[in-house]
């Protein structure tokens, strides 16, 4: 089995229909496979969402997201990030705090990480695919 964590770009192609990144979406979303919803792009998905009043969008998204697993950030989570963030800063290679905090959700929980944003998480340890990509 093969787990999943969508980036907020990711989440946001396939509510917007990409036809790239939907496609790899729906060939990989079987019960073979596990996509688990993280907290944070829920987050960031939604509040846009609103902010657009967006009401296709936001029932797309609610559908998408039921079914995906929800798991909450474990204080596990908040250390490695921690950590993280410290040596990203030292090394002058900062890194925003909503992007390390997914990357540390797929990261200890074994799962590819699907973004559009792959070099922003270089050096992390975090395995990292792109659908945007062929």
């Amino acid at each position: 089995m093969t787990i999943y964590v969508l980036d907020t770009n990711v989440v946001s192609f396939i509510v917007k229909e990409h036809p790239l990144v939907t496609h790899r979406y729906e060939l990989l979303a079987r019960p073979e496979n596990k996509f688990l919803g993280c907290p944070l792009v829920w987050f960031e998905v939604r509040r846009g969402l609103i902010a657009k009043d967006a009401k296709n969008q936001m029932l797309r998204f609610e559908i998408i997201f039921a079914a995906f697993d929800w798991e909450d950030y474990s204080r596990a989570d908040w250390e490695l990030a921690a950590q993280l963030w410290a040596q990203r800063k030292v090394s002058g290679r900062p890194i925003h705090d909503a992007d390390l905090l997914i990357a540390v959700f797929a990261m200890n929980r074994n799962a590819v990480f699907v973004t559009d944003n792959e070099k922003d998480f270089d050096g992390l340890g975090v395995t990292v695919e792109n659908w945007k990509q062929t």
